[in-house]
Formats: C-alpha cells, structure tokens, sequence
C-alpha cells in the first residue's frame, strides 16, 4: 500500500508534457513568490454597487517581471505593475490608478517562503469615480506555506499611506489583507478563496468581501491559468468609502514564462 500510494503522489507531481498538467504545475503557477514572467487579465464585471445603480466593471492588466538577483538588494525578487480601466455604475469609463510592487523573496524553506516589499499608487485615474487623487506609499509583506500536499496558503498583507494631497483630500491610511487558500487536483482544476480585505487604519472601519474561484491550469508552450470567481460582500462598516461593490463575478486568463 506504501508503495503504492509513493507512486500515485509521484505520479501527480511530476513534470507535466505539454498540454498536460499536475498538482506541482498548478502549485508552481498560483504561488504568488513564483519567479516567473506572468501577463494576467482579469476583468471584474459589478453588478450590485452599494447605493448606486447601473453595471460597473474594472479591468485590470498586471504583468510581473521576476529577478533572480536584484541590482541592490542581491535577493531574487518579483516587480508588479498593475493598471485598471474602469466602468462607474453611471457609465463613466476611463484608466484607473497604477499600482508599482516590488516583493523581495527572503527567505525559502521546506515549509514556504516569506518575502517583504513596498507598494507605491499613482493617480492616473482620469475621473474621480475611477480611482484616488493621492499618490500613496507603504510596505508590503507576503508568507506561503507550500508543504501542505494538495492544499495551499498564502497570505499578502499591503499597506498604503497617502503622501500627496493630505491638506485637500485628507490623509488616507489603509491595508489590504489577502487570504489565498486553495486545493488542487492532478487534472489541472483548482478551487479556493482569494479575497481582499480592507481595513482604514484611521477609522477602524473595514471591507470584507468572500469569494470562490474555480480555475484551470494547463501547461502548452507557455504554462496558462483561467478562472471564474464570484464575489459578495459580507460585511462593510457603515460609511467606508472603497469598495462599494457588493456583488460581482472575475473572469481571468493569465500566461506563465518560467525564468
């Protein structure tokens, strides 16, 4: 049975030829600290938006760019640039905010790895609706845990303090808490949780919406990630200004080049 049982994890986690896949491959291209090129597209379509009417949606464009050895810091380390279009609830459409994120990969160990960074957000948002007025900064932090057998855990935890703008706007202060726990299968189908949680250091007040994605990871000459994710806001403080979405579906595609 011993025997047995080796072969059959073997199996699962070996290698995949193109166009197959496996429990390694699918774990290899969800774990955040992965070096490698990604393009991801995801579109958000909101289609309950607290106190307003109309359909909303936000596309987001995120490419990461890995390095095995940073110029300065001599870590391996993943640069993210994030940048939405937008849809407000009135029909406005235009460009988001860009979102800059460097991860330093600290430390690797049998059970995961653990890596610290920085985040910085630049207003180009091309209407209020769409985004903040205020460039803001903050650290960032990100633990796995990858010996879990087919489950996974991640936890990223950003932070951003406002740095422009505070004598017009208001100072803002807030992080974003994100759970990311999921089980995979050998055929290439995963499902789990990967929600973002706000909290206002200033006011106390926090957005927690719950999702469940189900996706597909299958390995070609890239190695590819589609998903579909409905989320619902489960609980958000009276009068917290962020995320107003309170029902929506994710459809994402992502491609995958190992370094």
């Amino acid at each position: 049975g011993c025997i047995a049982g080796a072969a059959q994890e073997t199996e699962e986690n070996k290698e995949p030829q193109s166009g197959a896949t496996s429990v390694k491959l699918s774990q290899e291209v969800m774990n955040p600290t992965t070096l490698a090129w990604q393009l991801q597209l995801e579109e958000y379509a909101i289609f309950k938006t607290e106190g307003q009417d109309g359909f909303a949606q936000n596309f987001r464009f995120r490419g990461i760019i890995p390095l095995k050895e940073g110029f300065l810091i001599k870590v391996p380390q993943l640069i993210r640039v994030i940048t939405f279009l937008n849809t407000a609830p009135d029909g406005k459409t235009g460009l988001g905010d860009l979102t800059l994120n460097q991860f330093f990969l600290l430390t690797k160990k049998d059970w995961g790895e653990f890596g610290a960074g920085w985040n910085i957000q630049i207003p180009t948002r091309t209407d209020d609706q769409l985004g903040s007025p205020q460039w803001s900064i903050g650290p960032a932090f990100t633990v796995t845990f990858t010996d879990l057998g087919k489950w996974q855990m991640y936890w990223i935890w950003e932070n951003f303090f406002s740095i422009s703008g505070n004598g017009k706007y208001g100072s803002s202060a807030y992080a974003v808490l994100q759970p990311n726990v999921f089980y995979t299968w050998p055929n290439g189908i995963y499902a789990g949780i990967e929600p973002e949680w706000q909290i206002d250091y200033k006011t106390g007040k926090v957005a927690i919406p719950m999702d469940f994605r189900v996706g597909y990871i299958w390995s070609g000459k890239l190695k590819y990630n589609a998903y579909i994710e409905p989320e619902v806001m489960a609980f958000r403080s009276d009068g917290y200004p962020r995320n107003s979405a309170n029902f929506g579906v994710r459809l994402g595609f992502r491609w995958y080049l190992p370094m």
